[in-house]
């Protein structure tokens, strides 16, 4: 009769800890090795053990040879990968390429896409979960692009920045120094990100008929004062009307404002205007720079904190929400805020 050998007594140690930590098979085989020490039988072990005698001899023996150790399972090739290397080159070469230069009518490629062009270039077939975990492997993720601005340069960027740091170092105490800008704001809520409970997505109302107005602000960047104005539009007539809104705020001394070249900025009827109020100087930021100017910065504060996926009720309650927020807004963080 076949029963395992006496164990060592730091075999026996293993063996006790294979029965509480090694995975169910493993553990299972390191049972039946202790009560082949106390010579139980092979059939009585293959019956306890629910096993043919041929495995539960199997184990005996590869215990008696080898110890502990031979009660693992041997290293297994299994099916070979189909995801190879060269199958993941030839994905990255895909995506890297237009869809159309391999003959689909698309702009972008998909999960069905890339399997298709797979099986007609290398003759691999993935199925759409496996293909999807290759592209997960090599770091893509689905979602949605990101509309950008043209990379273009103003030719005469360098010397707009020049011109208005120069009248910025130049300018006395005397003088007020403002960035100025525009913005919109509407009843129609502004759609952002959020969390929430799966299948629970937020339904936002809209308000049925939209109504916009829009916003003239302008930051003093020396004592952080904000200055704004509400008005229907951004016509012309509204950007003079709000240069005359600053001239009244601030009645003494000049007033240095810089402004991106938005349309309304740089129509004659401002230069006309201009020309009749010689205490206040408008300096052109360079095009496509709005990021120079830290107004632009107050905006996304206005709007991620009152806009963001909230109806009003009315557009009095969202300009009566608006006036609290500026109300609120001390100089201290308001040129936080536009340093951000």
């Amino acid at each position: 009769m076949l029963y395992a050998r006496q164990p060592t007594q730091a075999e026996r140690i293993e063996l006790q800890r294979m029965t509480r930590q090694a995975v169910g098979r493993v553990s299972q085989r390191a049972h039946m090795i202790l009560l082949s020490i106390q010579q139980r039988t092979v059939p009585e072990l293959a019956t306890l053990f629910t096993m043919s005698r041929a495995s539960v001899r199997f184990w005996i023996r590869r215990f008696n040879a080898h110890g502990p150790a031979g009660l693992y399972d041997d290293p297994r090739s299994g099916r070979p990968r189909k995801v190879s290397p060269q199958v993941l080159e030839s994905i990255v070469t895909l995506l890297q390429d237009d869809p159309r230069h391999a003959g689909y009518l698309a702009t972008y490629w998909t999960v069905v896409m890339v399997g298709a062009a797979l099986v007609h270039q290398l003759g691999v077939r993935l199925s759409t979960s496996t293909l999807r975990n290759a592209l997960h492997r090599l770091g893509l993720r689905w979602g949605r692009p990101r509309l950008a601005m043209p990379l273009k340069t103003d030719p005469a960027k360098a010397y707009k920045q020049w011109v208005m740091a120069k009248a910025v170092i130049e300018a006395g105490p005397q003088v007020t120094i403002l960035y100025g800008d525009e913005s919109r704001v509407q009843l129609l809520p502004l759609i952002r990100a959020m969390w929430h409970w799966v299948g629970q997505q937020l339904r936002i109302p809209t308000p049925g008929t939209n109504v916009t107005r829009a916003l003239f602000g302008a930051l003093d960047i020396r004592t952080g004062r904000w200055v704004y104005l509400i008005r229907e539009r951004m016509r012309t007539d509204d950007f003079l009307a709000f240069l005359e809104h600053l001239l009244v705020v601030y009645p003494d001394g000049p007033v240095l404002l810089m402004v991106d070249n938005f349309s309304s900025h740089t129509a004659q009827a401002v230069n006309t205007w201009l020309a009749t109020h010689a205490r206040l100087h408008l300096y052109y930021l360079p095009k496509y720079c709005s990021h120079l100017n830290p107004v632009e910065r107050i905006w996304l504060q206005l709007k991620n904190q009152l806009a963001a996926n909230r109806l009003y009720g009315s557009l009095q309650l969202l300009l009566t929400t608006i006036e609290a927020f500026f109300t609120a807004m001390t100089p201290e963080q308001a040129l936080t805020w536009a340093a951000a």
